[in-house]
């Protein structure tokens, strides 16, 4: 018996050296194309069940966001571990917290990576929304008294916790895990003041240090005029060097939506970006801004651009799949104390020039003069050229982002 056991150890040793030898065989983009189009699948169906009137709008300590919790486990569950190692269970899953008077609970759960699984990309979105607390007009604000109509928070953010879900399906899908673990975090009272990151980053689960890049998503599949229904934006990635930038690049370039870059400061730190790049995380925020509908009960689920959300998630897929399967990790970059660049200029004047044409007419007068006025002067700057792009030129284009998003806002909720 000793014997026999002997000659396996003999037999099997130069089996463990060759196994050993064998090179390790990595995603190819091709396999990571192929399942691209599972990213794509069930976001209809899961904005359908999170802006369900069932659901109440979400809010935060309520027996529907209890609901909501479930409900967001249960897809999880087949996808992904739970995160929270102290816990079993379903609980394995929640993070809850206590955080500047507002109680709530974070969903996590991680895919394992391949060869580095203690290196983590975080994909994430914000699953809460603003229950009942509506005005007469139908406008939606976290002070506000509940009782109201229900604000169901289609596009802020149903459509980016369905991406998430979908991400989970997509890596799960691959022939195998990417080196790096993957997290996918839905964050509770991010409507309270991006509480739930907040605690997150406070109380991780994960090492920072070890928190390779973060891919925010807020406001996906809306529709801000018609003439940008086929256009989005990426706020920050330079917060990432080349090689965040490189990965948002590749992604945008393997879909057919337009996607414009802005740096940091034009996501107004409105979203649970901020508080990444404030622990010195390399973070991209993909958004589409606010919109008519924004915070208004007609934020629901048939305002949803779904041809538009599709691209978006597979773009958030193939963006965490190169963060988590590239040889090496983002270098993090701090935002630029000027706060703009000219490529900004760029990425808006191509905005005004796509959106003027068509859409100006649906604005009153006194808009159409603000909007051609900001215009006029964006052209000009850009005219100008890089080299004599100045402070001055930074609080134009700063003025005019702020500026025409509220006007935006302010257009009242239209199905476009």
């Amino acid at each position: 018996m000793q014997h026999l056991r002997l000659g396996a150890l003999v037999l099997a040793g130069p089996t463990l050296v060759l196994l050993a030898l064998q090179p390790v065989h990595g995603l190819t983009q091709a396999e990571i194309d192929a399942v691209a189009p599972k990213a794509t699948r069930g976001l209809k169906r899961a904005v359908r069940s999170l802006t369900s009137d069932r659901l109440g709008g979400r809010d935060n300590n309520t027996p529907e966001s209890l609901a909501t919790q479930r409900y967001l486990i249960g897809h999880l569950k087949t996808r992904a571990t739970g995160l929270n190692t102290a816990a079993s269970g379903d609980d394995s899953y929640k993070q809850p917290f206590v955080q500047s008077g507002q109680t709530g609970t974070n969903v996590l759960a991680v895919v394992r990576g391949r060869e580095l699984p203690d290196e983590y990309v975080i994909v994430g979105a914000h699953y809460d929304h603003l229950d009942s607390r509506s005005d007469a007009e139908g406008r939606c604000r976290s002070g506000g008294a509940m009782g109201g109509r229900i604000c169901n928070g289609a596009t802020d953010n149903a459509t980016g916790t369905a991406v998430v879900l979908a991400v989970a399906r997509a890596v799960r899908a691959l022939p195998e895990a990417p080196r790096r673990s993957i997290v996918l975090a839905l964050w509770d009272a991010e409507e309270d003041g991006l509480l739930g990151s907040l605690y997150y980053v406070d109380h991780p689960l994960v090492p920072l240090a070890q928190t390779v890049a973060y891919v925010n998503l807020d406001i996906q599949g809306a529709t801000l005029l018609p003439s940008l229904r086929n256009s989005t934006f990426a706020v920050g990635s330079e917060t990432g060097g080349a090689e965040l930038r490189g990965a948002v690049d590749a992604a945008v370039a393997a879909q057919s939506l337009t996607v414009r870059p802005f740096s940091f400061i034009f996501g107004q730190l409105r979203s649970d970006y901020a508080n990444f790049v404030a622990r010195s995380i390399p973070t991209v925020f993909f958004s589409d801004s606010t919109g008519g509908c924004y915070h208004t009960t007609g934020d629901d689920y048939r305002v949803v651009n779904f041809p538009k959300l599709a691209e978006q998630s597979a773009i958030a897929f193939r963006t965490t799949v190169a963060l988590a399967e590239a040889p090496g990790r983002p270098a993090y970059a701090p935002p630029n104390p000027a706060l703009a660049v000219f490529e900004d200029a760029v990425s808006l004047q191509q905005v005004l020039s796509t959106a003027i044409p068509a859409d100006l007419d649906l604005f009153g007068p006194d808009d159409q003069t603000v909007i051609t006025g900001y215009k006029t002067q964006i052209d000009q700057l850009v005219s100008d050229g890089a080299a004599q792009f100045g402070d001055d030129d930074v609080l134009t284009i700063l003025n005019a982002a702020v500026e025409l998003i509220d006007l935006l806002t302010r257009s009242g909720c239209r199905v476009f």
